[in-house]
């Protein structure tokens, strides 16, 4: 095919974008299982989109106490080390354990090649194939008190929480076709109680920005759990921790056009 007309049908191909659960520092976990997820489905990923606790910690010294306690530093240090690119390009929100410090402080959102951080009540867009998707993101897990602060006096492991500030600046922007949470929006419905009996998210600001920029789905993590629900008429996927099955959902998207369709799952396979 004469390349002019090969990219002119690329203008009509959808995006295939692959979401991602907490990593918690297993980069080489997840982008073994990206690569056995795109052989299963017979694609390639144009980007990675992730929930929240990658797991940037630059230096084992500097974990907070849960990370200590589970998973470590991870990867991240030896990538870091190395500017390793990732092998997909991708982008992430934080969670509630990342070095937030650091991140705030990078000179650039790129912080390895390939690898983008995308803050609180920011977006980002993405381009492939001739498309353009816009991508919003609200990282971190609600807490009461911080919630009403100030986003840019918050401190140390404060920082782990979203404000109201951060909400407003993401609505503000308008319409978006994704949004990612760390957290889940209020109203939704958990599988099975959390630990102390809870059996729904009573969150603040979540259900609200999905109202006001009607994104096309909704991605969130934080619960370790793969479950689906509707907020606001805005579908919301639930994504369990990698490596754990419905760790990784892919989908694939066409820019100015309403819907979406889901692929697969990992572990599991095609739709």
């Amino acid at each position: 095919m004469p390349l002019r007309r090969q990219a002119a049908a690329c203008m009509t191909c959808p995006v295939i974008l692959c979401a991602a659960g907490d990593t918690h520092g297993a980069l080489n976990q997840l982008y073994t299982n990206v690569v056995a997820f795109e052989v299963q489905l017979g694609v390639q990923f144009d980007h990675i989109l992730h929930v929240g606790d990658f797991g940037i910690w630059p230096s084992p010294d500097r974990v907070d106490r849960a990370t200590r306690n589970h998973d470590g530093a991870g990867d991240f240090p030896d990538w870091l080390a190395a500017r390793r690119p990732v092998p997909r390009p991708t982008t992430f929100i934080a969670g509630n354990h990342e070095d937030f410090d650091w991140l705030d402080n990078q000179p650039s959102r790129e912080v390895l090649p390939g690898l983008f951080y995308l803050g609180s009540g920011a977006t980002h867009e993405l381009c492939a194939r001739g498309e353009t998707l816009q991508v919003g993101g609200i990282g971190g897990c609600f807490g009461p008190a911080d919630y009403v602060r100030p986003s840019a006096k918050l401190q140390g492991g404060a920082k782990r929480h979203y404000t109201r500030d951060q909400i407003d600046r993401l609505g503000r922007q308008g319409y978006v076709d994704i949004v990612l949470m760390h957290d889940a929006p209020a109203g939704v419905r958990f599988p099975r109680p959390l630990r102390g009996g809870t059996t729904s998210s009573s969150t603040l600001g979540l259900d609200t920005l999905l109202e006001q920029v009607r994104p096309r789905v909704c991605f969130f993590g934080h619960y370790h759990m793969r479950f689906d629900a509707l907020v606001a008429g805005v579908p919301c996927l639930g994504l369990n921790k990698g490596p754990h099955s419905g760790s990784l959902v892919a989908i694939e998207i066409h820019a100015g056009e309403p819907g979406w369709r889901l692929l697969g799952e990992w572990p599991g396979g095609a739709v």
